[in-house]
């Protein structure tokens, strides 16, 4: 089976996964890309909107359109920083704080699901290549 066809095997077992810890009335509109920018606002702490931008790589008026639509979702907050006042950081809320863990559950449970599929060899094979092409990712992006 081509590698493609494999990828998206997986893909669709992760999002069916997610589907089963997140999708209920109150997380039924958040996207995708919402998930990627409420992960990378929790990894960052709270950043401002130029921080943000900078590290999810896109223009400082799409962050600011997101940060707007994900505000409106109840998923964060602005706050004035305490250094300097004309600053606004993102903060999530409890909302979007529990996203996140929804989330984090999510891939919990499939990367168990893989680790009760390989043995140990396989395993650290697997994750030998994840290293190799994270890394790799990494080179091109720099």
């Amino acid at each position: 089976m081509e590698i493609s066809k494999l990828l998206e095997k997986m893909d669709h077992y992760y999002q069916k996964n997610l589907k089963e810890y997140q999708f209920s009335e109150e997380y039924s509109d958040i996207t995708s890309n919402i998930f990627l920018y409420l992960r990378k606002i929790n990894s960052l702490g709270n950043p401002t909107i130029s921080e943000l931008a900078k590290a999810m790589e896109v223009s400082k008026p799409s962050t600011s359109n997101m940060v707007s639509k994900m505000a409106e979702k109840g998923l964060l907050k602005t706050k004035a920083s305490q250094k300097d006042g004309r600053v606004c950081l993102l903060e999530l809320t409890d909302k979007g704080k529990r996203v996140i863990e929804i989330e984090n559950r999510a891939d919990m449970k499939f990367f168990e699901k893989i680790r009760e599929i390989l043995d140990e060899e396989e395993f650290e094979a697997l994750k030998r290549i994840f290293e190799k092409i994270a890394s790799k990712l990494e080179e091109e992006k720099a």
